[in-house]
């Protein structure tokens, strides 16, 4: 009988170590199923650069551009801040209307447009349909005025989309139960 305390001891702690790994499987999968988001949203429906200004042309939409790295300090960040902000709805509600593209470490375009006051990230651009920047949607804080197309915070970002939209004269319907960041 001493004997079997023991064993059913290890069979408990194999059972609870292969549901932990099963557990961890799982989060990998959900970070991992879309490979576009590079933690940014699984729900957004990201394109590669590659084809941006295409779907563009085709859907008459224009460009949300994000350039970040995998060692930037500042685009950690920014991802955790996304992934834990009240604005996640709002951000999920405007990408609908944006052709929306996420770069990370290589994929960023290289060609100086994509760089117009630097190479700092992260950096957002808002395009249009033909891939020309839109040079008047900026991060309006006045503390990033030598980085005009820095932001830091998901608000920041939702308001540039909004400013952008209103720009193209599209109108955003939302749910009456949803709430709506204003400037």
């Amino acid at each position: 009988m001493r004997s079997l305390i023991p064993l059913t001891g290890l069979v408990s702690t194999l059972f609870f170590l292969h549901a932990a790994d099963a557990n961890k499987f799982e989060k990998v999968k959900e970070i991992y199923s879309n490979p576009l988001a590079h933690g940014f949203g699984e729900d957004i429906d990201w394109v590669p650069w590659e084809d941006a200004i295409e779907k563009a042309l085709d859907n008459n939409k224009p460009i949300f551009l994000l350039i970040h790295k995998t060692w930037c300090h500042a685009c950690k960040a920014l991802k955790k801040t996304f992934q834990q902000s009240n604005a996640r709805k709002a951000f999920k509600k405007l990408s609908e209307y944006f052709i929306m593209v996420n770069t990370e470490d290589d994929e960023e375009p290289f060609e100086e447009e994509y760089r117009p006051d630097g190479k700092y990230i992260p950096r957002l651009l808002f395009l249009d349909k033909n891939g020309d920047l839109l040079e008047q949607f900026k991060n309006k804080k006045a503390e990033y005025k030598n980085y005009a197309y820095y932001y830091s915070s998901p608000a920041d970002i939702i308001n540039s989309m909004k400013e952008v939209l209103r720009f193209y004269e599209i109108e955003v319907r939302f749910n009456p139960d949803f709430v709506f960041l204003h400037p």
